[in-house]
């Protein structure tokens, strides 16, 4: 049965996809071979289709089991708009899975479960889409909990956090330029996501949505001086291929 959370993401994504694959090919940011890797691509898209809307439900059902809800639950939390608690659980997620990424790039254990990401060798949107299973679990979970436990968003709330995520994904792996001018200071943009996945750098811009993680945590890097020309860091699949998909 398709909810209405999910329609509405599978609808924000077909926009988002159709608007900026359209902006991709009209102007690329650099030369991509769209058939380099396609049925690899699509693979991981699919994993992330499925895989994505798999967790969700089981970590559901896991914290209600474990009645997270009592610990969690914020008084007079439902009072709020909708809109604040939206607002809210992005920002607040955004710096959660800021220091997920970040332990991703510092902790052997963990990078396991990213190292599929980094074996992008030509970055567009539909290459951006190589997540793990497991990197997808920990991606979910405190999304889960912040969406559904502490800030109570109702379907449709949840609808709209969760496709705004799927936008921001899409977004920063577009292999196209803009300048959101003296909003770039902020909002984080496709090149500013490219220097993460440039060789040397994967260590830094390890936000997602907003900017301020990276300069208040020092691992800001600045497009401007990194992104032109830098090859990108890519881990090789040969051999290994099953175990990078599932991220062991």
């Amino acid at each position: 049965m398709i909810t209405k959370e999910l329609l509405y993401q599978v609808i924000t994504f077909v926009l988002t996809v159709g608007i900026l694959d359209f902006a991709e090919r009209r102007r690329p940011r650099f030369p991509v071979n769209r058939l380099h890797n396609l049925g690899l691509n699509i693979t991981a898209m699919l994993v992330v289709i499925f895989t994505g809307e798999l967790w969700k439900p089981l970590l559901i059902m896991t914290f209600d089991a474990l009645n997270i809800a009592s610990v969690l639950t914020l008084d007079g939390m439902t009072s709020t708009p909708g809109v604040g608690r939206i607002l809210m659980g992005l920002i607040i997620a955004d710096l959660c899975l800021y220091w997920v990424h970040r332990g991703m790039h510092r902790r052997r254990l963990l990078w396991l479960t990213h190292a599929f990401h980094h074996s992008i060798d030509q970055l567009w949107w539909l290459s951006g889409s190589r997540t793990s299973v497991t990197h997808l679990f920990l991606f979910a979970a405190p999304q889960v909990i912040l969406g559904y436990y502490v800030f109570q968003l109702n379907a449709l709330e949840a609808g709209i956090a969760f496709s705004i995520g799927i936008i921001v994904n899409v977004w920063i792996h577009t292999n196209i330029s803009v300048n959101l001018g003296p909003m770039q200071w902020l909002i984080i943009t496709p090149d500013y996501h490219r220097v993460h996945h440039a060789r040397g750098f994967s260590g830094k811009n390890l936000g997602f949505v907003l900017t301020i993680w990276d300069r208040l945590f020092g691992t800001f890097a600045d497009p401007q001086v990194v992104v032109e020309g830098a090859p990108l860091s890519s881990v090789s699949t040969h051999n290994r291929l099953i175990r990078l998909i599932v991220g062991v």
